[in-house]
């Protein structure tokens, strides 16, 4: 084989390794909050977990806030993840949410990720954090989120951590 096929096999293999790539981090999918269309978001699966960029979380109120200088993405004021490992804690607390304390969470079942300059978070581990239940069907083309209404469930933090969120853009 000459070097000039080598060459063009190897770049022909690396533009289909690219496209493949691209393909799986623009999935798409209609964000629904307790019924109500939020639009549709982009979305990627990595080790079977449902993955959302900070975006998604925007739409449903919970107020990401990235802090690139502490490697952490905090959400709706009250849970704050790590961008480099698994890490979840809760900050504050049922009177003072904010960083007044720090509780750890369960770690999450996958670590963030960036991709394509936005960071994706595990989108049913994050919610069952504040009592939210998530249901994803891919052939529906639906993500849908639903606001925790069991008394029992909802502890005083996670109250304090609701009235954070805004109920949705």
């Amino acid at each position: 084989m000459t070097h000039y096929r080598r060459l063009s096999l190897i770049c022909s293999t690396l533009f289909l390794g690219m496209t493949s790539a691209q393909t799986t981090a623009s999935n798409q999918t209609k964000l629904l909050l307790d019924g109500r269309d939020l639009g549709t978001v982009s979305y990627t699966l990595s080790g079977g977990q449902l993955m959302l960029p900070l975006t998604a979380f925007a739409s449903l109120g919970w107020k990401p806030l990235l802090d690139p200088y502490n490697k952490v993405v905090d959400l709706a004021g009250c849970v704050r993840v790590k961008t480099t490992s698994r890490e979840a804690y809760l900050i504050g607390g049922p009177n003072v949410i904010g960083v007044k304390t720090v509780g750890v969470l369960q770690p999450l079942p996958v670590a963030a990720q960036l991709r394509q300059g936005s960071y994706y978070l595990p989108a049913k581990a994050l919610a069952s954090y504040l009592q939210y239940t998530v249901v994803f069907d891919k052939a529906g083309g639906q993500l849908r989120f639903t606001t925790p209404i069991d008394p029992a469930k909802i502890t005083p933090t996670t109250e304090a951590c609701l009235r954070n969120i805004t109920g949705g853009s």
